[in-house]
């Protein structure tokens, strides 16, 4: 399932080209290029894909079917080592998550490992950091966060 693009080195080589193996965690982290949310991202042909769902279809030359997630057991968005990650469903992410305390189920506040709430970081109508005042230009008063 190796693919090429052009006359340059195979899709999985380009990935594996830029990443740095972390001795600690084990995990391979992509160096290269990433998303706005932390994925690192190679070119396809004419598009763009997710490193680590290229890592997993590569090394278990599958293709991923539709509707299935490639997830993550170290929670490491940048990570492509193929023992790190899995295919599940949306739910088995959900569930994933809140079984390891990374979510958010109220809102506004999150009980992180002390049990204890923390305050609001975010604004509830643009989900944006409160250290960003560019966003409250949009909402007004309902961005300026209530200590």
């Amino acid at each position: 399932m190796t693919r090429y693009i052009g006359d340059s080195l195979p899709l999985l080589d380009r990935v594996l080209n830029k990443v740095r193996i972390d001795n600690v965690t084990g995990c391979w982290e992509f160096q290269g290029g990433k998303n706005n949310i932390g994925y690192g991202m190679v070119r396809d042909g004419k598009g763009m894909r997710t490193t680590h769902r290229v890592s997993y279809e590569e090394h278990n030359q599958t293709k991923i079917p539709q509707g299935l997630l490639v997830m993550h057991s170290c929670d490491n968005k940048s990570c492509v080592n193929p023992q790190h990650l899995s295919l599940g469903t949306h739910q088995d992410n959900t569930d994933d998550m809140i079984s390891k305390g990374r979510h958010n189920p109220w809102g506004g506040a999150s009980y992180g490992m002390t049990g204890k709430k923390q305050p609001r970081t975010t604004c509830p109508h643009c989900n944006k950091n409160e250290a960003n005042n560019l966003y409250a230009r949009y909402h007004g008063d309902k961005c300026k966060l209530k200590p």
